[in-house]
């Protein structure tokens, strides 16, 4: 019960401190692709990570320049983000040419629950449990939280919460040119 409680907490003041940055002009790196600054605002480049992935590879953003890249945080207890799960697997296969949809997890009720949910709902793209500083860099306050990542890494569009399904459809074929 301790274990749980603890992780709880920890995962919690996570995301509370994901919302406490510092503002965009002190998060920029002008080294990374010519001019453009390192961040989560649109036209900012996208923080790069590389975390464990639930199918043992290892994920890193970068790696998947060239493709648009959905990048949703989320967590199993959060109802917006269970909702949003088959429109991302729909998704994942629809534009699976062009586009790559990554889930990065809280994983607030711990990795067993998390590769539970993706097995029992059929879930194929890459998803991962994110680290603390992920969901910093990210500015995650709140769940689901989505970025759309265009070929360059550059960040086109971000929502927080839930959206319907031609949103992001929409977005994407404007991004990706699907």
């Amino acid at each position: 019960m301790f274990r749980k409680w603890s992780l709880f907490m920890f995962t919690a003041l996570a995301l509370v401190a994901a919302g406490c940055g510092t503002d965009d002009a002190n998060q920029s790196d002008s080294g990374s692709l010519g001019d453009v600054s390192t961040g989560t605002g649109v036209g900012q480049l996208a923080p790069d990570f590389t975390l464990a992935a639930l199918d043992g590879e290892s994920l890193t953003l970068s790696d998947l320049r060239g493709k648009t890249v959905l990048l949703d945080f989320w967590d199993t207890w959060c109802p917006p983000c269970r909702e949003a799960m088959p429109h991302l697997q729909d998704i994942s296969v629809e534009f699976s040419e062009d586009v790559v949809v990554v889930g990065i997890a809280a994983g607030q009720e711990g990795e067993a629950k998390v590769r539970s949910f993706v097995g029992t709902r059929g879930l194929t793209f890459p998803m991962a449990i994110g680290s603390p500083q992920v969901f910093q860099d990210y500015r995650v306050s709140s769940l689901p939280t989505t970025y759309l990542v265009d070929g360059r890494g550059i960040v086109r569009k971000m929502w927080i919460g839930g959206q319907p399904k031609a949103e992001y459809e929409g977005m994407i074929r404007q991004v990706a040119g699907g």
